[in-house]
């Protein structure tokens, strides 16, 4: 039984060795019928189904005799050479070893493919479209038509959501009544900063339980990096008495609002305070609680914001307590950075006998904040006002020293200015002195001075302008050679 199965696999091959020329037949037509068959031949005669001889053919001596290359233990024939056999005897044992079936599974070795040189690309495989799943339905909303001066708008509301929100209301509403006595500490943080202010545009409720966890301790928030939003916040949506109870608490101590001024942060808090203020009460006791350290304020580059506020937000008769200070402390105000600023917009929200005041106190102190880096500007913006009370003053105290304001770099700029703003009869006074000093070459060539002279040419007229070009036309050498000069030298006069 063993022996008619072996002997069924072995006929089975024959066919398979013929086919594609494995016995290394050749490639013409009648190559099958020249194969040598004796190897299997022999084998069958072994197993008793033919006759044949009884020693299986030996293969040539010599290796090199027309062979081609070796694969599973056979050898093939080069193109167009002899029909040779294997070098050893065909056996099942040998065609199971070296001959697998051609239905068993072989394992593909890309790497090796490919140093071979075999293509192995191959097309992807089709991509197979997914059907989307089928769209849910939405719930159906209730449509409500918005009535707005006539307007056609129309929204859509669902009832679920709106009893969602109004859930979400009532129970925000009523945590925020939970966290009161930690309210103020959440404040301090920055989630939690937010989450506050979001609770403000809920509703009066939910504004009443912010008030009255954090009014107790606005005086912190407003110095805090993160409480004081919250305070600004607070103070546009309160009401007129929660405002009024932190106009109290904050001007209880005198001092308390003027250190929340000096503050970065709580400087913002208070000119939001001063925006909010509506009433003359409550702008009577923010006045008079910075009234102490107005001087401080006035010079600190946060309180000064809270002054200007101040002026910007009241009326000139609310301020005027700022007015009084100012007048009072104007030079020491006027020589300072953010001094001089506040005291130019002191004069200009001013009116009547405070702004009289203030500048007749600016006109009496301006020789000495002629000459300062900040005060020039003050004595300058006065100037410009054109008060003839105020310029007379100034002009009996710069007489008789115009050549010296000439020769410094800040009050050259208010001797600039009285050469275009005071009367004649004052600009002719500056010139004759001018024309008066024996060394008029070094005023000419000085990096200072030689602007008030070009100045003095551009406002002078009739005689004087005469005399004072032919003062300066015996210097044209020196007007040619001298960097400061050239503007001089330019004018048209002096070059005929």
């Amino acid at each position: 039984m063993k022996v008619d199965r072996e002997m069924e696999i072995l006929l089975n091959e024959i066919p398979l060795l013929h086919h594609g020329g494995l016995l290394g037949g050749s490639e013409a037509a009648g190559a099958d019928d020249d194969a040598d068959l004796s190897f299997l031949i022999h084998e069958l005669a072994a197993m008793g189904v033919v006759d044949g001889d009884d020693e299986p053919p030996s293969a040539p001596g010599d290796a090199n005799g027309g062979f081609g290359f070796g694969f599973s233990g056979m050898i093939y024939p080069k193109k167009g050479g002899e029909n040779l056999v294997a070098l050893h005897p065909f056996s099942m044992a040998s065609h199971c070893a070296h001959m697998p079936s051609l239905f068993d599974l072989v394992t593909f070795d890309a790497a090796a493919a490919a140093a071979d040189g075999w293509d192995i690309r191959c097309s992807p495989p089709p991509s197979v479209s997914v059907p989307p799943p089928p769209a849910t339905p939405r719930p159906r909303c209730k449509i409500v038509r918005r009535k707005n001066g006539g307007c056609g708008a129309v929204t859509t509301t669902s009832p679920k959501k709106c009893g969602a929100a109004a859930a979400a209301n009532k129970s925000h509403g009523e945590s925020l009544a939970g966290l009161r006595g930690v309210m103020s500490h959440i404040a301090r943080d920055q989630h939690g900063c937010r989450l506050l202010q979001q609770g403000l545009d809920h509703g009066k409720r939910e504004v009443d339980h912010i008030f009255a966890g954090v009014s107790r301790h606005a005086a912190q928030l407003m110095v805090d990096p993160f409480g004081n939003y919250l305070m600004q916040k607070l103070l546009a949506v309160c009401d007129a008495g929660q405002r009024m109870a932190l106009v109290l608490t904050l001007t209880a101590d005198a001092f308390v609002l003027v250190r929340i001024s000096l503050n970065v942060h709580g400087t913002r808090a208070v000119q939001k305070l001063i925006e909010s203020l509506r009433t003359r009460e409550e702008i009577s006791l923010v006045i008079d609680a910075l009234r102490p350290g107005f001087l401080e304020l006035i010079k600190d580059p946060n309180g000064n914001h809270v002054v200007q506020k101040c002026l910007q937000s009241f009326e000139a008769d609310d301020n005027k307590a700022i007015f009084d200070a100012a007048a009072l402390h104007c030079l020491d105000i006027g020589m300072q950075c953010h001094g001089c600023c506040v005291l130019q917009r002191c004069i200009a929200r001013s009116r009547g006998e405070h702004r009289d005041k203030l500048v007749a106190a600016i006109a009496c102190n301006g020789f000495k904040l002629a000459q300062d880096a900040y005060g020039n500007y003050v004595v300058q913006y006065v100037i410009d006002l054109k008060i003839p009370n105020a310029n007379s003053s100034l002009a009996q105290q710069f007489e008789g020293k115009y050549i010296h304001l000439s020769m410094q770099k800040f009050s050259s700029n208010v001797v600039e200015k009285c050469l275009k703003v005071f009367k004649e009869v004052d600009k002719a006074k500056i010139i004759l002195e001018i024309l008066a000093t024996p060394h008029l070459e070094q005023l000419l060539q000085h990096p200072y001075a030689n602007y008030v002279i070009y100045s003095a040419l551009q406002n002078s007229k009739g005689s004087l302008h005469s005399a004072l070009t032919n003062a300066i036309r015996p210097h044209v050498e020196l007007l040619r050679t001298s960097p400061y000069c050239k503007r001089i030298y330019s004018r048209a006069l002096l070059k005929k």
